[in-house]
């Protein structure tokens, strides 16, 4: 469990700086903590299904009628939704309830139906454009309610509000970020960057809370684009992405890599007001860093310069990426002590391995030797594995004994 992995980890800190003695340490991990930290995880986890299942009934539920609702009735239905569940939500939040997650939760349905009214008023008077228009007042009010609230569910949604509407953005005629169909993965990947950036400057300031959701969605984006970029020489890129797209979602997150990417090897981050860095997650951090770095100037590569669909060496250029990408996955995951992202990326690299056999291999022999490599790798990944959380465990019994023998 992470929490539980977090706590023994920052608890050998506080052991090791003699803040408090080993037998405090064990004291403390035996109150079970852990347990705690995965209620709240289900209470999350319960309130978003409720809130997701009661927004897909009620629009099923008018669609169903929705020809025998009055155009009045719709519109004043909408509003009052709108109210009824951000008002509730705000008084189960900050009133008697007192219930945070559930009245964050009734909020975020409240913010779904502010969607679907615009939505409605554009149906109702044939006002037919691109969808970003309608995304944008949304997604300016989701973050605002997650500075606001401090509220992580915010965060996480306005991420995807911002993923949704950069896209669609792109292909709205005459906007500044217009790009042609095609390119949107590319695109992804600046988008997914950038949110890592949001992320991490919401480190080092009272919103640090909000940095883990936007770094989340920002890195289940890269990791999805990247594996359908895998298929980049199918893709029919004869147009370079505008300057204006290619320069600010792949080209300005380069130069904001590159700072954290100083800030990190000088060990300045203290300067510049982020949390001090642990010595055993700084080279991961570098590594994962140095990565992002290559993957964004990759793309602005494809994507001012593309090729016809014979040119693979662009689709192999993302293949190196996804193992890059995993590799500083399972190292952060190693130097965090967080369980999930080892396993998350191993399962991700398992999928690579399964979409690029169906898509270069046909024969047995090409089979077997995919096989056998693959098998190869997955026996040297166990290897490390084990011999990580060997030395993990090693580093917690030693104080766990010493304790003991206070006892």
């Amino acid at each position: 469990m992470p929490f539980r992995q977090d706590l023994e980890r920052w608890s050998q800190h506080w052991v090791d700086t003699e803040i408090i003695s080993d037998y405090q340490r064990v004291r403390i991990l035996d109150l079970d903590y852990a347990k705690r930290g995965l209620e709240q995880r289900l209470v999350q986890i319960f309130a978003l299904l409720g809130a997701a299942l009661v927004f897909l009934g009620m629009a099923l539920v008018i669609s169903q009628n929705w020809d025998g609702i009055g155009k009045l009735t719709k519109l004043t239905g909408g509003v009052a939704l709108f109210v009824a569940f951000l008002g509730g939500g705000y008084w189960t939040r900050f009133g008697s309830p007192d219930l945070q997650k559930t009245g964050e939760v009734l909020m975020l349905v409240g913010t779904g139906a502010f969607l679907g009214n615009l939505a409605l008023i554009s149906q109702q008077y044939n006002i037919d454009f691109n969808p970003s228009p309608l995304l944008l007042p949304v997604l300016l009010s989701a973050v605002a309610f997650a500075y606001l609230l401090n509220s992580r569910a915010y965060a996480f949604v306005a991420a995807g509000l911002l993923m949704a509407w950069v896209l669609f953005e792109s292909q709205r005629s005459a906007s500044p970020l217009q790009s042609e169909g095609s390119t949107m993965l590319l695109l992804l990947v600046g988008i997914g960057a950038w949110l890592l950036v949001a992320g991490v400057l919401n480190r080092c300031t009272r919103f640090e809370r909000l940095a883990a959701p936007v770094e989340l969605a920002g890195g289940l984006l890269l990791f999805v684009a990247v594996h359908f970029l895998g298929f980049l020489r199918y893709f029919d890129l004869d147009e370079a992405v505008p300057g204006v797209p290619a320069g600010l979602l792949l080209l300005a997150p380069v130069a904001l890599v590159v700072f954290a990417l100083l800030i990190t090897s000088g060990q300045t981050e203290e300067r510049f007001g982020w949390p001090a860095i642990p010595a055993p997650l700084r080279p991961a951090l570098l590594a994962t860093e140095i990565t992002l770095l290559l993957l964004l100037l990759w793309s602005f590569i494809v994507a001012v310069n593309p090729r016809g669909q014979e040119f693979i060496l662009y689709t192999v250029g993302y293949w190196m990426a996804a193992l890059l990408l995993t590799t500083s996955v399972v190292w952060l995951g190693f130097a965090l002590r967080r369980e999930f992202l080892i396993n998350a990326a191993l399962v991700y690299l398992g999928l690579f391995i399964l979409t690029r056999y169906f898509d270069l291999f046909s024969h047995y022999a090409a089979t077997g030797l995919l096989f056998a490599g693959a098998g190869v790798l997955f026996l040297g990944i166990a290897l490390l594995l084990e011999r990580g959380r060997r030395a993990l465990s090693a580093s917690i019994e030693p104080s766990t004994a010493g304790a003991a023998g206070e006892d």
